[in-house]
């Protein structure tokens, strides 16, 4: 019946094995393998490409980055320049409005004191008058009480001026 001899089994191995790829090539065939094969390799090639260009762009980048960090410490010192330019002319500003405002005191203090020597003035006329009100009457009185006469003779010329008086 079945007969295990090598040749018959190396005969029946090798009609298998072209059934095998015979089944194979068919399925390769029915499902478009080689179409789908050069699919994927069309879209690896393409994805090589764009990952070549993407290189170029991010390289043409960082070209730019460079540069504009080149120009970076250009831009920091502009601007520290400007800064100090702008605190050089607060600070002119400031001191003017200082120098005003130290003027406006000065000027301030010197019409108070001013002020306060005139009214020191007055107050020491003033003071100086009642003093001498108080000596000059002081002298009258005592010259009034020595001499009686003296004292009549005021009341007589007040009298007679009171007369020249026209009412």
């Amino acid at each position: 019946m079945f007969d295990f001899s090598f040749a018959n089994i190396l005969h029946s191995n090798i009609i298998n094995f072209a059934i095998m790829i015979a089944f194979f090539a068919f399925l390769a065939y029915k499902l478009e393998i080689m179409t789908k094969i050069e699919d994927l390799r069309a879209s690896v090639q393409k994805k090589v490409e764009d990952s070549d260009q993407l290189k170029k762009d991010a390289e043409a980048d960082l070209q730019k980055v460079s540069e504009s960090l080149g120009n970076v410490e250009e831009e920091i010192n502009a601007i520290i320049e400007k800064a100090e330019e702008t605190a050089k002319s607060f600070e002119q500003k400031t001191r003017e409005e200082l120098d005003k405002s130290v003027e406006q005191l000065k000027q301030n203090a010197e019409k108070q004191l001013a002020s306060e020597q005139n009214q020191v003035q007055s107050e020491v006329i003033k003071s100086f008058s009642n003093s001498s009100i108080e000596i000059a009457q002081k002298q009258i009185k005592s010259a009034l009480e020595n001499d009686k006469q003296l004292h009549r003779k005021y009341i007589e010329d007040f009298i007679n001026s009171i007369d020249k008086i026209d009412v």
